[in-house]
């Protein structure tokens, strides 16, 4: 059975609730290899750092360091949960932080013992930004604190 995520824009959400929205959104980008959603949910000029990839200044640079290897080479479930939002009544920008734990297996073996899987647990900090064009809260910066591992790490290479 194929599963799809929900479409980018969801009705009725409050701005918290839309800017916690725009983390979901990414890290579902990445287990569903959905390159339009991941769009949905960076800013064309996102700066991301996260521990293992080159840093990316550019939504094109996030997709060659990171995205189209962990999207579309592996299998993965990521997690975030204790999301906090930190923004002015009515503003345009905001902070978000949460935990996160992102697990990726070699692509059809999850169902197979051995070695072919990694884990990871941090916390990722966003600034994030209000689209005016299309209303949608999208990160400008994701920084990734990886704080624990446990696996195989040949896993994050494709071998």
């Amino acid at each position: 059975m194929a599963f799809s995520a929900l479409p980018a824009a969801l009705p009725g959400l409050t701005d918290r609730e839309s800017i916690a929205d725009a983390l979901y959104r990414a890290v579902l980008a990445f287990d569903h290899g959905d390159d339009a959603l991941l769009r949905s949910a960076v800013t064309d000029d996102v700066v991301a750092e996260m521990p293992g990839s080159p840093p990316a200044s550019s939504i094109a640079a996030l997709k060659a360091a990171v995205f189209d290897r962990v999207a579309f080479g592996l299998d993965t479930t990521h997690f975030i949960s204790n999301v906090r939002v930190s923004m002015d009544s009515g503003a345009s920008t905001a902070q978000v932080s949460c935990s996160a734990l992102a697990q990726h297996i070699r692509k059809g073996k999850g169902f197979e013992s051995g070695p072919h899987r990694f884990m990871s647990g941090g916390m990722y900090l966003c600034d994030v930004v209000k689209q005016d064009a299309s209303g949608l809260w999208k990160i400008k910066t994701w920084k990734a604190n990886i704080v624990w591992v446990d696996g195989d790490p040949a896993v994050m290479t494709g071998q």
